[in-house]
């Protein structure tokens, strides 16, 4: 077994280190150096490693690190014992527990702005249809919303002054912009940084972005990207495939 034989030569380079001021530069360095990588390689169908056997592979590459770049070692203990120090030792479990709760949230998040769109889609789809059969000699242009507004201008012609200013109305709301979601109009003005979204749109933004990138970034992952790069999104969902 060749365990046994690894603390065996790093002792001895330890004292060839010592006692040889070229050492580093010999044959015999080159030779041991080999030996220690070869009975550091694991075989193809080597058992899993158990914890102890981890740590004594981290063991002696920290040695030789020590020996061979002392910079990268110094830099290396100063993380370590940053990471020990002050807020207590680092708990794998507790980080864990912390990214699963934020992956929690963002789903419902997620979910409730998805139940939201739904909604607000279906009454949509609602208004459209009845002003189709109202309207039929308005044919489709491709958009909704310019479809909906020149059929709904097509009703006012025939229903008065009265019945205009209701139109009004319903196309100052269509372009209120502090709408949720917020209009195109708002979207193109953020993209170009000549404004901002209120914490409404930012909220519906965030949840709209989560879901058109398959769920890969958190909500603060897509907060800094900036609210330009949001409105893009949101113009063009395409962009994100």
């Amino acid at each position: 077994m060749d365990l046994p034989l690894r603390p065996l030569l790093l002792d001895c380079r330890i004292e060839l280190r010592k006692a040889l001021r070229g050492y580093e530069q010999s044959e015999l360095a080159q030779r041991i150096d080999a030996a220690l990588s070869a009975l550091s390689t694991p075989a193809a169908d080597a058992a899993p490693r158990s914890a102890t056997q981890v740590a004594y592979a981290w063991q002696m590459a920290a040695r030789a690190l020590k020996s061979n770049h002392p910079g990268v070692y110094g830099e290396l203990q100063r993380e370590v014992q940053r990471l020990l120090g002050g807020a207590g030792h680092p708990d794998a479990n507790a980080e864990i527990e912390r990214l699963q709760q934020d992956l929690e949230a963002a789903e419902s998040t997620a979910g409730a702005a998805k139940l939201a769109r739904m909604k607000a889609t279906g009454q949509l789809n609602t208004v459209c249809k009845a002003l189709a059969v109202a309207v039929p000699q308005v044919p489709e242009s491709g958009d909704a919303q310019a479809t909906a507004l020149a059929r709904i201008e097509t009703l006012v012609r025939g229903m008065g002054v009265a019945a205009a200013a209701q139109v009004a109305g319903v196309r100052a709301e269509l372009a209120d912009p502090e709408a949720v979601p917020p209009p195109p109009f708002v979207l193109e003005l953020i993209k170009a940084g000549q404004r901002a979204f209120t914490k409404a749109q930012r909220e519906f933004a965030v949840a709209e972005a989560m879901i058109v990138t398959g769920w890969q970034f958190t909500p603060v992952e897509l907060l800094e990207r900036g609210e330009a790069w949001l409105a893009s999104l949101l113009l063009d969902p395409e962009s994100a495939t």
